[in-house]
């Protein structure tokens, strides 16, 4: 039995907590489609994560300085399952599985205190809702 390996397109990246739309906006601005609206942004020191009505899209800095930045774009529509795990008490971190066709589980790490409510309603509505 030959064992088949999916593709992960990010793993275990930290995109810290939700900031005010536009924060990172000069990361992502020139990847949007005209009238593609951001719904949701979070930053850590690094990486970052938005939201839009369209699609989920993380900004994966690399290197020493960053400069270089992989852009990963997954279309709503291509997501099957998530999961979400708050911050416990000792936690440092709350985490986000997302599962989809052709790529995998793929983890992210939000910041103690990140309203993992608000993300779930928002994946809930755009995954399973289609909205």
């Amino acid at each position: 039995m030959t064992e088949q390996r999916q593709t992960t397109l990010f793993d275990g990246m930290y995109v810290g907590g939700a900031v005010r739309i536009g924060t990172s906006a000069e990361r992502y601005r020139d990847f949007l489609l005209e009238g593609e609206e951001v719904r949701m942004e979070f930053k850590g020191a690094r990486d970052a994560l938005v939201f839009t009505d369209l699609r989920m899209i993380v900004l994966d800095p690399q290197g020493i300085r960053g400069k270089k930045v992989a852009v990963i774009s997954v279309p709503w529509k291509s997501i099957t399952a998530f999961s979400l795990e708050n911050s416990g008490r000792l936690d440092l971190d709350a985490e986000l599985k997302v599962s989809g066709c052709g790529f995998g589980i793929c983890e992210l790490s939000f910041a103690k205190g990140t309203d993992v409510s608000a993300v779930n309603a928002f994946l809930a509505g755009r995954i399973l809702g289609g909205a």
